[in-house]
């Protein structure tokens, strides 16, 4: 919870309306005791995004998001969960006054801000350079050839450096910025002889920056043939290509609204998309897609989209990105262009009708991959069905859905002409398809389970919760739901209604937090319940799962191995006639 004290995100939460919250970002109408709207989430037509006011809680039946007023702008703005309780404590006027920083950490923070205002700086010169100076002539002539209109390049904040060897050092030091920052962010380089020199020289400048759109870094591309085509920042304090995509600043909100991104490999494929009125796309800064650049993509997306060049570099791309993806949370699908072509050049010729055609049309991920694989090796042959089967294999047991890897298995089977039986053995899948299986339910749990009715129940009738108090939680729920079922206890023993938002902030996963929201944001299904029988039924329910849990057989042969008169012989004798005992009261 960083620095914040926990009286002031109590207050901030009390104080933070959801109802509020929420409509400054979404068109609300009432609907029962909920108010409904389009969920800013992801793209649809029928309103399934609910606010339940009273609870303080939010679900979207379409996507599946939901939390509280935290999770919401967490969630919306990309924000950690410190940042999402300042954000709301500066709305409501809740002033939050955090630990004095130490003299180590005030000096981190003071440095951190120094090196934003200098990148602001450079972006502002080159910016004034390309719009305005002679200097940028030829940058700005070289945006009127490549089709860059002004409002394009005012989005992107475009600039140029001029080439000379001191333009920016010459600026920063008007502005009695300190070279050594400078120097730290990569603007300038160290001459051998002493003194420096402009890193970036005649060349037009991306400006890269973060989620809130702070430059971060920049990317610089010549205006002719002439090597390296393009000069990246280096990595710096404020400045990890590993965490960073380009644009996603400008994609962010389309990303939610599409449920989708599209990740492409350079600047230029980038701005061409958001020219062609495709928002949701980001590109990497020079380097592969990193795990870090998924989790932030997951922020926004559910699903993703990958855009390469249609060359073997682009391929290759491709393939070391299927990697992250396979086992991951976030679908991937290969958007494939014609030979010979990127995604700037396709948007000239065929225009945004057929690229729209081709998202339609893109594969999945490893359904791409096995594609590939089989056009590059000569499948007529015995060693060539070999060859793909033992290139395939390392990346199918990484899929963790086992229904998904069947499916591929079979189709691989049957377009190689293998015996299936032998492809699985050599995949691996029958030894461990049961207990990932087992492991993809626990992390998907869906529907409705007893345990989450008794939930429900409890937080509709004390009665339920002081039911469950006196048999005891930890016999009813299992340790994942155990704190919530607490929490509900110890909010009913207050005698005030259950705070909804504050339940949810003790869970730990978005996923749950979610999952939740769900079952706890509209409860009229349970007015004319008998509170006691429901009760009754979930525990009953409850205990019938757990006798099944239980081995008797397993019980007896170890009992059969024992000493009569050892205490495990006697435990066990215990267990076995408890066990007798509850079947035949729930029968």
């Amino acid at each position: 919870m960083s620095m914040i004290p926990d009286d002031k995100v109590s207050e901030v939460r009390e104080r933070a309306s959801i109802l509020e919250v929420v409509s400054d970002y979404v068109s609300l109408r009432k609907s029962g005791a909920n108010y409904q709207g389009l969920c800013p989430f992801h793209g649809e037509k029928t309103p399934s995004f609910n606010v339940n006011p009273a609870k303080g809680i939010f679900h979207c039946f379409g996507c599946g998001v939901g939390g509280n007023a935290f999770s919401f702008i967490m969630k919306i703005e990309g924000l950690s969960f410190p940042e999402a309780v300042k954000f709301l404590a500066k709305r409501v006027g809740v002033t939050i006054e955090e630990r004095p920083p130490t003299p180590q950490e005030k000096r981190r923070l003071d440095e951190r801000e120094e090196l934003y205002r200098v990148n602001d700086l450079a972006a502002d010169f080159y910016r004034r350079v390309l719009m305005k100076d002679a200097a940028g002539e030829a940058g700005r002539r070289y945006l009127e050839r490549r089709g860059v209109d002004a409002a394009t390049a005012e989005a992107y904040r475009l600039g140029f450096a001029p080439d000379r060897w001191d333009s920016l050092i010459r600026h920063l030091e008007q502005k009695k910025v300190p070279l050594a920052a400078a120097e730290t962010l990569g603007l300038i380089r160290h001459k051998e002889g002493g003194g420096y020199y402009d890193t970036f020289r005649n060349r037009l400048l991306f400006t890269i920056a973060d989620i809130q759109g702070r430059p971060i870094g920049f990317g610089g591309r010549v205006l002719d043939d002439s090597l390296p085509k393009y000069i990246n920042s280096p990595e710096s304090p404020v400045y990890r290509k590993s965490e960073v995509l380009f644009g996603v600043n400008l994609a962010r909100q389309a990303m939610r609204e599409q449920g989708a991104a599209i990740v492409v490999e350079g600047y230029f494929d980038h701005l061409a998309l958001h020219q062609a009125g495709v928002h949701h796309a980001v590109a990497t800064c020079g380097t592969a897609l990193t795990g870090e650049h998924l989790k932030l993509l997951q922020r926004y997306a559910g699903k993703v989209y990958t855009l390469f060049d249609s060359d073997s570099a682009g391929s290759k791309a491709t393939c070391r990105a299927m990697e992250l993806f396979l086992g991951g949370a976030l679908p991937a699908f290969v958007v494939e262009l014609p030979e010979g072509e990127d995604p700037d050049s396709f948007l000239k010729k065929e225009g945004s009708g057929a690229f729209a055609d081709r998202i339609a049309r893109a594969r999945p991920i490893f359904e791409w991959f096995f594609r590939y694989t089989v056009r590059a090796a000569d499948t007529g042959t015995v060693e060539g069905k070999v060859q793909v089967v033992e290139e395939l294999a390392p990346h199918l047991k990484k899929i963790t859905n086992p229904v998904e890897r069947d499916l591929y298995v079979r189709e691989i089977a049957r377009v190689l002409g293998v015996n299936e039986r032998a492809l699985m053995r050599k995949v691996g899948g029958a030894a461990v398809a049961a207990a990932e299986f087992s492991r993809h339910r626990e992390s998907k749990r869906s529907g409705t389970t007893t345990e989450d009715m008794l939930l429900a129940l409890m937080g509709k009738y004390p009665e339920v919760a002081g039911k469950v108090a006196d048999y005891g939680a930890a016999n009813l729920f299992p340790e994942g739901l155990l704190p919530v079922a607490e929490a509900i206890i110890a909010q009913s023993r207050s005698g005030n209604d259950i705070e909804w938002g504050l339940i949810l902030d003790g869970v730990g996963s978005p996923e749950e937090r979610s999952r939740l929201a769900a079952l706890f944001i509209d409860d009229r299904h349970l007015e004319e319940i008998d509170a006691h029988k429901a009760f009754e039924q979930c525990r009953q329910a409850r205990e019938r799962a757990l006798l099944k849990q239980q081995d008797p057989k397993a019980l007896q042969r170890e009992l059969s191995q024992l000493d009569y008169d050892s205490e495990r012989y006697r435990e066990i004798l215990g267990i076995l006639n408890d066990l007798r005992n509850r079947k035949s009261q729930l029968s």
